[in-house]
């Protein structure tokens, strides 16, 4: 039987749990015996809405897919999306705005573990392969013993008790980046990338919206980018930097590249960019070649991007580009 726990049972479980001792596993216990929690959220999550895309909004796909809707898991937060989140939201009793925050969050939830086969699954796999780089789990909705590894090794490294069953911590940890261990959150991945000696962040006060620098400050404290204006709907606006890409601009460093950025989420893109999703970077120089006009280091910094696993099909330079806006930097993309 599924149960619906409110805010007083939920604390009331929280603390037989121990919760509040520290024992963030608890809680995962107690989801993966009633099977799904529904509750005011007391964890923050990203909130994701119309416009939004990316990895985490492919796990918001097959969890509503999971919980009966009907859409593709393409990535993409749109009209379909929409419609399929209020109609869950209202099934649920939920607000109904469309916009996936803490209680959407933790309403779509279903604990998994080994020997189950559904969309929930698939969800779990997605992030795993796609946002922390197991590259040996395939999607195919069945929890094996492979992604049963997986799932223990990313726990372990996330401060999360290892029992390899993917609860309510383990789902936020997925989805959010976030741990009570480990260095994998966003912040901690900015930081990081501040004080990286191969990276060199754009500190232009011209660029609309945040600097490539203050963008990844901000992200550091905890705070969301400032995105740029290619249209009013974007002025003013702040998205959460993705995850993926971070760790990605760290891997190029880490493969021992130099590189300038002259965007992240600032700048003026199509209204559509990656850059405004969170998702993309600009590259300006390239270890020590300026990619002003093209050369042969415009060939050198994609291929590194996507050895470092941004998306071919997004990643553009001088070359591959028909339409001739980067011939003067590499863009850089991931999922």
């Amino acid at each position: 039987m599924q149960r619906n726990w409110g805010l007083v049972g939920l604390t009331l479980v929280l603390a037989a749990c121990g919760t509040q001792n520290g024992n963030p596993a608890a809680l995962d216990s107690v989801v993966a015996a009633t099977g799904q929690l529904s509750a005011q959220s007391v964890l923050s999550w990203q909130a994701l809405r119309q416009g939004d895309s990316g990895r985490d909004v492919v796990t918001l796909q097959y969890l509503l897919r999971q919980a009966g809707q009907t859409l593709a898991a393409d990535g993409v937060f749109g009209s379909g999306t929409d419609t399929a989140v209020r109609n869950f939201q209202r099934a649920r009793g939920l607000v109904v705005d469309g916009v996936v925050g803490g209680n959407t969050w933790e309403a779509l939830i279903v604990t998994v573990r080994q020997g189950d086969s559904n969309n929930a699954v698939r969800a779990v796999q997605d992030q795993l392969r796609s946002g922390y780089g197991y590259g040996s789990v395939t999607v195919d909705g069945v929890f094996g013993s492979g992604t049963n590894t997986a799932v223990r090794d990313f726990q372990g490294r996330h401060g999360l008790g290892v029992d390899g069953v993917v609860g309510l911590n383990t789902w936020h940890a997925l989805v959010t980046g976030s741990s009570t261990g480990g260095t994998g959150t966003t912040a901690n991945l900015a930081s990081q990338i501040l004080g990286s000696s191969r990276i060199t962040l754009g500190t232009s006060s011209s660029t609309s919206g945040g600097s490539p620098r203050q963008n990844i400050v901000d992200t550091a404290n905890g705070r969301p980018a400032r995105r740029g204006c290619a249209s009013d709907a974007n002025c003013g606006l702040t998205v959460a930097l993705k995850r993926s890409m971070l760790q990605g601009m760290l891997s190029l460093a880490g493969a021992g590249n130099s590189f300038y950025i002259t965007s992240i989420a600032g700048g003026v893109h199509s209204s559509t960019s990656d850059h405004y999703a969170g998702l993309a970077f600009d590259i300006g120089i390239w270890n020590g070649v300026s990619l002003s006009s093209p050369n042969s280091a415009h060939t050198a910094a994609r291929n590194a991007c996507i050895a470092a696993g941004s998306d071919p099909s997004q990643t553009f330079n001088a070359y591959n580009d028909p339409t001739g806006g980067h011939s003067n930097h590499v863009h850089c993309a991931w999922n």
